[in-house]
Order: structure tokens, then sequence, then C-alpha cells
């Protein structure tokens, strides 16, 4: 879905549409069925982690394009940024920065996401695609197996890639990282089942006219405002 002109993405609301219509992005898609669930998380800490995690995703883009000012660069991200140049170091990682971020689209599936980083580790073995996400969470979540498999999907479908392994990156604090292969084959097909899920709940269970779900409430992984005589039941 490369330079479609149907394809738009706005990044102010995380929103991507495919000629005027919603489609989900792969992160909504996990916490819409549950994978991914911070329900329990303070909202501050929650925004907290989440301006970091722009914050620090855009100085390791820059050190990718070797354009980073450390100067200016803000203390709290400094260890963040450390941990992110010494998993390069050490594992000779190359991120392809000219496709990094990138918002995609699979037609195949009708689902929509920004992967991290896609490039080559050095291996004995030769040069290996690989497709690694990068977290300031305080652990790597499982869900960040499915997570790559979407990712891997996009990344596949609109390049022509075929990616060797994925992987979770993960920054801390103290300037370390830790970096884990996820490669649970169910991954794949759990990912996928959200996608069929999302759109079995939009189209065959959704009331019309008028509607059952709305589709920005599905997408936010709620079923919206709805009345008592809206609500479906089931009759033996």
């Amino acid at each position: 879905m490369l330079n479609d002109p149907l394809f738009k993405f706005d990044p102010e609301k995380h929103l991507y549409t495919y000629a005027g219509v919603v489609e989900p992005s792969v992160t909504q898609l996990e916490q819409q069925f549950g994978l991914i669930d911070f329900s329990g998380v303070p909202k501050s800490r929650l925004e907290y982690k989440r301006v970091l995690g722009v914050a620090v995703h855009r100085a390791c883009h820059l050190v990718d394009d070797c354009n980073l000012d450390e100067e200016k660069l803000s203390k709290p991200l400094v260890p963040y940024v450390e941990a992110y140049k010494k998993f390069c170091e050490i594992t000779g990682f190359e991120a392809r920065s000219e496709i990094t971020e990138v918002a995609l689209r699979s037609k195949k599936y009708r689902f929509c996401g920004s992967p991290d980083r896609q490039g080559l580790f050095v291996t004995k073995f030769g040069d290996e695609e690989s497709l690694i996400d990068l977290k300031c969470t305080w652990k790597l979540y499982n869900a960040v197996g499915p997570q790559l498999q979407g990712y891997k999907i996009l990344v596949e479908e609109n390049y022509g890639i075929k990616i060797k392994k994925v992987y979770g990156l993960q920054l801390k604090g103290t300037g370390h990282y830790e970096l884990k292969c996820f490669n649970d084959p169910s991954d794949k097909q759990d990912f996928l089942a959200c996608v069929y899920l999302h759109w079995q709940l939009r189209n065959k269970y959704a009331y019309k006219p008028g509607g059952l779900f709305n589709e920005f409430d599905i997408i936010a992984g709620n079923e919206g405002t709805r009345t008592g005589s809206q609500r479906s039941h089931a009759v033996c």
C-alpha cells in the first residue's frame, strides 16, 4: 500500500484510514482483545511512559541516521539512547532507517501499523533480515510476539522482504538492554485471530441501521454506548 493516495495516517490521533474507512492498528487490535491490558496502571504513569517512548524512538532514529546531537538530548533519555547504541555496537545491527516507523497497510488482512526497525544482523551464517520493536516497558511481555508478527506481515507485504527473525528490544533506564527473540509459532495465529474477530464484530455482528457498534469504539476496545433495548437476545 505504499504511495496509495487512499491510505491516510493521522499521527495526532494515531488513526489509520483507507478510502475514509477507519482500519485498526496492530497495537489497537491487541488492546481490543486483551493481549495488552494496562487498565491497572495509573493514567499519569501511562502518559509518562508514552511520552518517554515516543522521545526514545525519535532519538534512536536519529542515532540510526547518525544525526543525533547528544548535547541537546534531555537527561531522562540519555540511558535509553546509550542502551540502544550499546545494542547496535555489540550485535552489529544495521537498521534501514528509510523504512523505520513508516505507516503501512496490509491489503490482504486490512490492518495497519508503523513497524519500528527492520534491518540486518550479521551472523556466522550470513546476514539475517530481522525485525525489532523497541520497548521502554519494565519487561518484555508475551504480547510483543503477536505484535511483531503483525509488523512482519506489513513489512513483507509492502516491501517484499522475507523476515528471518523478530525481536523485542527492551531499553532500560540503567543504560542496559535486553534482546529477546520471539519465535512462538502460535504468535501469528493469535494476531490474525484478533484481526478476524475485529472485522467480524464490525460486519457480521454489527446491527444496522444505526449499528450496535461504532468503528471508533471497536478500535478503542469497548462496545461504545448502547441501551438495553439494543442488546441482542438469544432465543432457543
